[in-house]
């Protein structure tokens, strides 16, 4: 089963108000990753650093919502 992406923290900061904010692909799809490690290197990539990811970011499997 695939990897997705989720936070508490909305775009504008608030934690949690609006419950999970998840990471989507240009369709709205959810963006699956084969692994953990792929989805933390995707992250990382993109700017976000260990720290945030380890605090505030949940790579969980699809089926565990």
């Amino acid at each position: 089963m695939p990897n997705i992406v989720r936070t508490l923290v909305c775009p504008d900061g608030v934690i949690g108000l609006n419950g999970w904010q998840y990471l989507l692909n240009d369709d709205g799809t959810e963006m699956e990753f084969d692994s953990k490690a792929s989805a933390t290197s995707f992250l990382l990539d993109g700017g976000y650093t260990q720290k945030y990811i380890d605090e505030w970011i949940e790579i969980i499997k699809k089926g565990d919502k």
